[in-house]
């Protein structure tokens, strides 16, 4: 990849960063007062907070694992094959490190997953990934044990 186009894709990286920065401390609980009604729609806010802090964790993960790639010298060159992604592709999402081919596969085989995990359950199977997302973990015996994800917190993710 030229050198004025990393260029270009490092200065997008950094600016991202920088305005997190200022954005880090806009977002914070609101803290639960009045009748019922009022408590349940703070709540509801707050979990749209968590969620949105989650998924710009990952997105700035991203970003940040990118300007490495620059560093390194390896940016824009899909982590499958290769091959080098696409300058298109990377204007479209900069922070991908598959191309085009490669995510089309990787999104059929989670695609396929999913419809397996779905013909498990009308079988009366559950798969692993079914176990996580309805709440089950096995302890140390191999037990299977109901539990609840309500106590993480934006820390947890990050």
């Amino acid at each position: 990849m030229e050198k004025q186009t990393l260029e270009q894709f490092k200065n997008l990286f950094l600016e991202i960063l920088s305005e997190e920065e200022i954005f880090e401390g806009r977002l914070s609980p609101i803290v639960l007062e009045g009748d019922e009604v009022d408590i349940v729609s703070v709540e509801k806010e707050n979990q749209m907070d968590f969620r949105l802090k989650a998924r710009n964790a990952i997105y700035l993960k991203k970003v940040r694992k990118s300007l490495q790639k620059i560093e390194e010298g390896n940016f824009g060159e899909c982590e499958d094959c290769g091959e080098d992604i696409s300058y298109n592709r990377l204007l479209a999402r900069p922070t991908a490190d598959l191309c085009i081919h490669c995510k089309e596969v990787q999104e059929k085989e989670e695609n396929q997953m999913v419809h397996k995990n779905k013909n498990s359950l009308k079988n009366g199977k559950v798969l692993p990934i079914e176990r996580l997302e309805k709440g089950y973990k096995k302890d140390e015996t191999g037990t299977v044990n109901n539990f609840s994800v309500s106590h993480m917190s934006y820390q947890d993710i990050v």
